[in-house]
């Protein structure tokens, strides 16, 4: 249940507030037919309380300076855990030209565990995997502070920050006592990321048109109680994107897309994941007054996206290397009929409902 209102004030300014409610009763059950599996049935039951308020407002001081900030106060409760927070936004804009324009924003929000994780249930993969549910898992809230520098519309400039206390995520843990790997989910310390980021766009008159992302992210992941093998690794990771349109001709309108993407070394909690790249390409033949598109597409045309992960923690001594083989070519055809637009529904958020 919600209730939203607001006011346009004089001297351009806008109220908004409101308040919400939200309770969830979710039952998860776990039966197994094998008799020597007989006992280990699960039947959970959740009930969730989320109660918040909030309120906010937009303000053009003139034609160079805009702000926008709120603050929502929430309760949350789930079986016996209870926590008042405060989750603030702010966005401020400074245009002393259209040439010019600088950004600073900060935010803050929470994420939430599915139900089936939190039902604790355990999943046999096989004899050697375990998936493990978790009912002591608690959301985490992530805090991000963005400062942007967009020169002449179309390049970004932008450094930004986020630290996320308990967050979660699953992982894999070798048991110490079995000959099993349990992949499960727990509570971290944190993750933190500093990163700097450079958008450039180029165009070659009207045959060539392109955009080269820069990334460079000093990443932090903390597990100070992780079972007996606790991790605490910082990593600098540089990613790089980049995007090309050819026009061929334009009588037939002919164009061809090429994209490559890489990756250096990064962590992932414990986990040690290797340089990644790909290189996609397509040509894509456009007629029938651009309704109709007969398409040929390459994706990981030199098969190089299989990450190799490596977990060196202590007694915990873990390869994996992924042959997914993502490698494909693909040849599609679509007409678009009339006037034809996809219309836009609200999708029902059933994310917490994954296993």
């Amino acid at each position: 249940m919600y209730a939203d209102q607001h006011h346009t004030l004089p001297q351009d300014w806008t109220l908004t507030y409101g308040t919400s409610f939200t309770y969830v009763n979710n039952r998860n059950t776990q039966n197994y037919d094998l008799p020597e599996m007989q006992g280990n049935d699960l039947h959970g039951r959740i009930r969730e309380y989320t109660y918040n308020v909030y309120a906010g407002f937009d303000k053009a001081f003139n034609s160079q300076w805009t702000l926008s900030a709120s603050a929502t106060l929430e309760y949350y409760q789930m079986q016996d855990y209870r926590k008042w927070a405060v989750y603030p936004t702010l966005q401020l804009n400074y245009m002393p030209s259209a040439s010019h324009i600088l950004q600073l924003s900060f935010s803050s929000d929470k994420t939430y565990p599915d139900y089936w994780t939190l039902s604790g249930a355990t999943s046999y993969l096989n004899g050697y995997n375990e998936s493990l549910g978790n009912p002591f898992l608690r959301p985490y809230t992530d805090y991000n502070v963005d400062l942007t520098y967009i020169l002449k519309s179309k390049y970004i400039f932008q450094a930004s920050y986020s630290y996320t206390p308990d967050y979660f995520m699953q992982t894999v843990y070798l048991d110490s006592d079995r000959l099993k790997a349990l992949y499960n989910w727990q509570n971290w310390d944190y993750t933190q990321d500093l990163s700097f980021t450079a958008i450039l766009p180029f165009k070659a008159g009207s045959w060539w048109d392109s955009r080269l992302t820069l990334q460079a992210t000093l990443k932090h992941d903390k597990a100070s109680a992780y079972y007996d093998a606790p991790f605490n690794q910082k990593q600098w990771v540089g990613v790089g994107h980049w995007t090309h349109t050819f026009q061929l001709c334009r009588q037939p309108n002919l164009k061809m897309e090429v994209t490559a993407f890489g990756q250096t070394k990064s962590i992932q909690g414990s986990y040690d994941i290797q340089p990644v790249a790909f290189v996609d390409a397509a040509l894509r033949y456009t007629f029938a007054k651009d309704k109709a598109m007969l398409q040929l597409k390459g994706s990981d045309l030199f098969n190089t996206m299989n990450p190799k992960t490596e977990v060196r923690n202590g007694a915990q001594h873990l390869d994996m290397n992924t042959r997914s083989y993502m490698q494909s070519i693909t040849l599609s055809f679509s007409y678009r009929f009339g006037g034809y637009k996809k219309k836009e529904v609200k999708e029902v958020d059933t994310s917490r409902f994954g296993n």
